[in-house]
């Protein structure tokens, strides 16, 4: 079984809706993720997670479609160091 990973994502578009980042967070806890960071900036939402690295891939394509409400234009990942290894 692979080391868990972390990953670092950017989330860019019309993604200021007050109820993303808790979407976002339900999301996460849904795929066994644990969210270290959840802030945002003038570039976007930016984020950080550690887990598996097919439920960060995951995590990449549900903020990608994002809910109701948010237009994302895109998810930038940015793979971080190795957890536990």
């Amino acid at each position: 079984m692979p080391n868990p990973a972390t990953t670092r994502y950017l989330v860019t578009g019309d993604v200021t809706a007050r109820h993303f980042p808790g979407w976002i967070r339900a999301h996460a806890a849904k795929l066994g993720l644990e969210l270290h960071r959840l802030d945002l900036s003038d570039r976007g939402l930016e984020l950080e997670g550690s887990g598996p690295p097919e439920m960060l891939e995951a995590l990449a394509l549900a903020c990608s479609l994002g809910p109701a409400g948010v237009l994302v234009d895109r998810v930038i990942r940015a793979p971080g160091a190795q957890v536990g290894g």
